[in-house]
């Protein structure tokens, strides 16, 4: 090959590698990630609310315990959001001012009772939980806002391989003396709570 032609090869190479780099200057930059939304947060109390399991419960039901752990974190972070994500399909979730009314009106929460349940209208894996509420005390305190302890139930069931939490039926819920005065009729489709009481929850 003569000089002449070497030197004409050496040229076409240069011009190519220049059109590539000037196409690779050109070309978009990579699209940027979507931006995650944003929790929707409720103002949280000035005091967080504490909870805690029974002994025991963390060994006989750890899967259980697992999922009440990161609801309850989930919903005394103020995570509205988030609480809506964990509530099953066959329960309503609270409505925004209604969860916030509630977490400003709870003290201390104890899951005190996991037993497996059989409903014949909710597949299995179902339990119920029982929990045991404690109330924040403040001048608006009335004869139903006494700071006595409410004992409450909720099932913990799985959709799709998912923990979900759904309000117990009415029948299921715990009486007392005091919560059989101020509770709903057995036939009601939900228990009567605290926070409904007397337009300060």
């Amino acid at each position: 090959m003569s000089k002449t032609w070497r030197m004409i090869g050496l040229a076409a190479m240069a011009a190519l590698a220049c059109s590539l780099c000037a196409c690779e200057r050109k070309s978009p930059p990579p699209p940027k990630p979507a931006p995650q939304p944003a929790k929707d947060l409720v103002p949280l109390p000035a005091e967080k609310p504490e909870y805690s399991f029974a002994a025991g419960l963390a060994e006989s039901h750890p899967e259980v315990v697992g999922f009440m752990r990161h609801f309850l974190e989930t919903c005394l972070a103020g995570d509205y959001s988030g609480y809506r994500r964990l509530v099953a399909r066959r329960s309503d979730p609270e409505s925004r001012a209604r969860f916030e009314r509630i977490l400003h009106s709870l003290h201390r929460l104890t899951v005190e009772t996991i037993e497996p349940l059989s409903l014949q209208e909710v597949p299995p894996p179902v339990y119920l939980v029982i929990c045991k509420a404690e109330f924040v005390l403040d001048e608006k305190a009335t004869r139903r806002r006494s700071g006595e302890p409410r004992r409450l139930a909720i099932l913990a069931l799985q959709e799709d391989g998912e923990w979900r939490l759904a309000l117990a039926p009415a029948e299921l819920q715990p009486t007392t003396e005091t919560q059989a005065a101020t509770s709903a009729p057995a036939t009601s489709s939900a228990p009567s709570y605290p926070w409904d009481q007397d337009g300060d929850y």
